[in-house]
């Protein structure tokens, strides 16, 4: 389901205005959190404004630099140190990829990428190359458009792929409707907007030139938003457009915070397979904290901790995702592990609470994935590597394959005290026969989500995302989400 942002501040007008307060721990054996609060910015502060000059020091709005291409040149060599603060301009939109260099330094302070002072709007990272021109098409074959994918700055133009990427294309976005159907060969493209990529070219099935079509057409470009390095906290952007991630790493000492990340994902990893999650803690990471933010209409995952077998330490360390908003993904929250099992190796201390999880499934990419049986709140698969992770007080509404699905069991993933809402006839977990309202047998059988709370939705239910927050507000003992964006 994709909800346009004129709607949603229209479903802003109706739904409840929560606080941000977390959750409590309790019991004796409860992980310990990671600090809510956000590290205060120090060092020197740049800022970046689309109006900026990258010859102007960038050491104040009135000489503030311009690209992000500049701002990754100077975290590359020096330039922007490793404490520093980088601002971008809130309500303008920052056409690029921010790439932060591996082997930072942990401990002390944090680089903070984040908005303006008193910005009432979050400044907008977007991967999104615009081809509204009409000269930016050409007609190739019956009912065929062809653009050029070259590299390349241009005026009007977004995107550039100074960071890579320009040719593999996630998705089309035609006046603000994503549409994801790519294919691999010439007479696979039948419908409009179907489209298939090659060296430096996209491949576009349309009645007329694209541009006569549609007032705005973007194609989302590989490469993730932002690459993550050590001793990072990333607040108050909105990142979009990307055919790959939002933010991805294996990092230690990361803050991500307040944040929009929306229309991900959809590139070719390797092959025909697609690829492209929210934020995903690659294998190695520690310290690492995502709360309050806000996902949706994500290809893949929302919120995933993953990988293997190739690593350094073999884990995750003091990983919690907690009090975000998730609606419209494929999947809302996913681990998976792959290595050698020993001491201290897996998942450790990780925790999953008071997240709102809503309407799995219901996205973009849900007729485009060969799996589409598997569009859950919970995913877990490899479970190769030891666990220590608990998932509790979240909320997980209505998912269209079932609320979770695992491909082995789950040893040391602990579940209980979560909201699980389906719909009438809705799977509790891909694999076993038991329904929503055979919640009790299940729980019996499985021992999984002891002391969870289970509820039937009408099976006629709409889809409504401030509607259902309104549903759940305050079910989870504390637990508020942040505000529809």
């Amino acid at each position: 389901m994709h909800v346009h942002r004129r709607h949603l501040l229209k479903l802003l007008a109706l739904a409840p205005a929560p606080a941000l307060a977390g959750c409590g721990t309790t019991g004796a054996s409860a992980p310990e959190l990671a600090s809510a609060e956000a590290p205060a910015p120090t060092g020197t502060f740049f800022y970046v404004s689309p109006t900026g000059d990258d010859r102007a020091s960038g050491r104040s709005r009135t000489a503030a630099w311009q690209s992000i291409t500049h701002v990754n040149t100077q975290l590359a060599n020096g330039g922007i140190g490793v404490y520093d603060t980088v601002l971008f301009e809130g309500g303008q939109t920052h056409f690029g990829k921010i790439r932060i260099p591996h082997g930072r330094p942990t401990g002390g302070g944090y680089l903070t990428i984040g908005a303006y002072p008193g910005a009432r709007r979050r400044p907008v990272i977007s991967s999104y190359t615009l081809l509204n021109k009409t000269s930016d098409w050409r007609r190739t074959a019956p009912n065929l458009w062809t653009t050029d994918l070259t590299p390349r700055r241009a005026a009007g133009r977004g995107y550039d792929g100074a960071q890579g990427g320009a040719d593999n294309i996630g998705f089309l976005r035609i006046d603000g409707v994503v549409h994801g159907r790519r294919v691999w060969r010439p007479e696979d493209q039948r419908a409009q907007w179907d489209f298939r990529c090659a060296a430096n070219a996209l491949h576009v099935w349309s009645t007329a030139n694209p541009a006569t079509l549609a007032r705005d057409i973007r194609a989302s470009c590989d490469g993730h938003c932002i690459a993550l390095g050590n001793s990072v906290h990333i607040t108050g952007l909105r990142l979009e457009g990307s055919g790959g991630h939002g933010i991805q790493g294996s990092a230690t000492q990361v803050r991500v915070d307040n944040n929009e990340l929306a229309e991900l994902g959809g590139a070719v990893l390797k092959g025909t397979t697609r690829y492209g999650n929210g934020v995903e803690a690659w294998i190695d990471s520690a310290d690492f904290l995502v709360e309050r933010n806000i996902l949706h209409d994500i290809y893949d995952v929302a919120l995933t901790a993953q990988g293997g077998p190739t690593s350094n330490t073999g884990s995750w360390r003091d990983l919690t995702f907690r009090n975000n908003l998730v609606y419209s993904c494929n999947q809302s929250i996913e681990f998976w592990s792959d290595g050698t099992p020993g001491p201290g190796r897996g998942f450790v201390n990780c925790l999953v609470e008071c997240n709102t999880c809503l309407y799995a499934g219901y996205v973009w990419s849900a007729t485009v994935r060969p799996d589409r049986d598997r569009s859950v709140h919970l995913l877990t698969y490899g479970w190769t590597l030891p666990a220590d992770i608990t998932v509790r007080n979240n909320t997980f509404y209505d998912a269209t394959g079932a609320y979770r699905y695992s491909s082995a069991p789950t040893p040391g993933l602990k579940c209980s005290g979560n909201l699980i809402v389906q719909r009438t006839g809705g799977r509790l977990k891909l694999g076993d026969p038991e329904t929503i309202e055979q919640a009790p047998t299940w729980v019996a059988a499985t021992r999984d989500d002891v002391g969870s709370t289970f509820q039937v939705l009408p099976q006629g239910a709409r889809l409504d995302v401030a509607g259902a927050l309104r549903r759940v507000a305050g079910q989870r003992g504390g637990c508020s989400p942040p505000p529809l964006p």
